[in-house]
């Protein structure tokens, strides 16, 4: 750790130190509190829109699902007691009893059927749900009060594991308050309820008493914006926050010295990458040529990046094709570090003196997030390539890039990452590959067409080929300069009795603390 940054860390701490109410842990007798710190606001509390892990630390909390995972990645029941596919294109829920949303409104059929609906909008904004490719509103059917029939369009193999992801919103609350009421006054099922929002400054949800699993220990959940690392770090060492995650590997040893607080390494399903704008309107027509795409990811050493930069926790990926996908293939070849060749390929390409380009990040992507891109820039430069990086808020960048294709304000490079559910890889491929994903910027030949045959298909070995055709083609013709799959650090206080899981669900339900 440099001495800058010890100095600008104790400095806080000292800071920190002086203020009121600093304070030890509570009475036995005294509510129950947890605090999380994270970098940045969420965009919004609509969980239909929303992706990141900043909003989900907060709406999964209120929020359930039919279903979800467990450690080991097995669907389980949540809302939902049980379910069957009934046929190719027919699959019943069976749901659980005497479930209310925090305002009181029963959870039925109905409910689950406005839900379908509603993340299915074509009208507005939705995360890319992966059910949303083979169903239709209004394609359901209320059995009876608990149990609900959805007809699909075409088949989806995994279409139980799609609409895990779906969040279930009390449909009268929302009717109420509308599409953009919901953004700032959310009512789920889930163990807490929302409270308030001070932005910038932290978000307060309670317990739900009436939480249909039973209350939880942690009477009051508090989820801090702390924007800078270093004050995240020094409130967490003087007892302010419980729990951080993505924490910079440089704090790793100061706060395991506290004595107080101990730090969990855990693989993630992010895949960051750095997509290439290739629209019609792209600020760098140069993108167009293939060699020049191949050039930039020649152009980089990922592996002196993860070790250098993000202390070694990263995994680099032949493409942005995780391993846990259907049919990865071991065998196909990505890119190795060899600025010989990028240049090479530059001056195929007719640019052996480079050209300008600019790159797009936000500190909120991940730890590290705008190191790595100043390194990036870094090995371009030392192609020929006029790099420019601009930090954006997490807020403006999100602005710029979800959904923000008709606006064409996305510059010729974007530092993105996406996640999804283990053996998933249906929202990689619509929502980062094909040319209408919510943060593709895509426009090459052959992608779209080759996605729509994958999802066509009816079975899992009739797609085995294609995702092979799909993997090679991501290296052969690339739409990304390929980085690496993430860990995230967490530093959890010894008061909470909690640890992280593969899920990343940050959930208050399952701490306990400790007196």
């Amino acid at each position: 750790m440099t001495r800058k940054l010890i100095a600008t860390l104790l400095a806080a701490i000292l800071a920190l130190t002086s203020l009121a109410g600093c304070a030890a842990l509570a009475e036995a007798d005294e509510p129950v509190t947890v605090v999380l710190a994270q970098n940045t606001d969420p965009a919004t509390l609509d969980p239909h829109k929303t992706g990141g892990d900043q909003a989900a630390n907060v709406w999964r909390n209120i929020y359930e699902t039919l279903l979800t995972y467990d450690a080991e990645d097995n669907l389980i029941p949540v809302l939902a007691t049980s379910y069957e596919q009934v046929s190719d294109l027919e699959w019943v829920f069976y749901l659980k009893e005497g479930v209310t949303f925090s305002n009181g409104e029963p959870f039925n059929a109905e409910a689950v059927g406005w839900n379908l609906d509603r993340a299915d909008s074509e009208e507005y904004a939705r995360q890319s749900f992966e059910y949303r490719t083979y169903y239709t509103a209004g394609n359901w059917e209320a059995i009876d009060e608990y149990t609900i029939k959805v007809t699909l369009d075409s088949v989806d193999l995994l279409f139980d594991r799609h609409v895990a992801d779906v969040p279930m919103i009390a449909p009268d609350h929302g009717e109420e308050v509308g599409e953009e009421g919901l953004s700032t006054d959310p009512c789920g099922t889930g163990p807490y309820v929302f409270v308030s929002w001070e932005p910038d400054q932290e978000i307060v949800l309670e317990k739900n008493p009436n939480y249909h699993e039973g209350e939880p220990e942690v009477d009051t959940y508090i989820i801090r914006t702390i924007p800078e690392a270093a004050t995240r770090v020094a409130e967490m060492l003087n007892g302010n926050v419980d729990i951080l995650y993505d924490v910079n590997y440089e704090y790793i040893d100061m706060l395991e010295a506290s004595g107080s607080i101990r730090m969990e390494n855990k693989p993630t399903r992010r895949v960051e990458y750095i997509g290439f704008n290739t629209t019609e309107w792209t600020p760098n027509p140069e993108l167009y040529d293939v060699r020049v795409r191949q050039a930039l990811n020649y152009a980089i050493d990922r592996e002196a990046i993860i070790q250098s930069i993000m202390g070694g926790y990263g995994e680099i990926l032949t493409s942005i094709w995780r391993k846990d996908f259907p049919d990865y293939d071991d065998s196909i070849e990505g890119y190795t570090y060899d600025p010989e060749k990028a240049k090479e390929l530059l001056a195929e390409a007719g640019y052996a003196d480079g050209f300008d380009i600019t790159l797009l990040t936000t500190d909120a992507n991940h730890a590290k997030a705008g190191e790595v891109c100043q390194a990036v820039a870094a090995y371009l430069g030392a192609v020929g390539i006029n790099c420019t990086v601009e930090i954006y808020d997490d807020a403006t960048s999100r602005s710029i890039v979800i959904n923000g294709q008709a606006q064409q304000l996305c510059p010729g490079m974007f530092d993105w990452n996406w996640a999804s559910k283990p053996g998933l890889s249906d929202s990689t491929l619509t929502g980062v590959i094909r040319s209408d994903g919510m943060t593709s910027y895509n426009c090459l030949e052959g992608y779209d067409e080759l996605i729509d045959e994958i999802l066509a298909c009816t079975t899992m070995e009739e797609k085995a080929p294609l995702h092979q055709e799909l993997q090679q083609m991501l290296i052969d013709n690339p739409p990304f300069l390929y980085l690496f799959q993430l860990g995230s650090i967490y530093a959890i206080s010894s008061r909470v009795d909690w640890s992280a899981s593969g899920t990343q669900y940050i959930l208050a339900k399952e701490m306990k603390v400790n007196a």
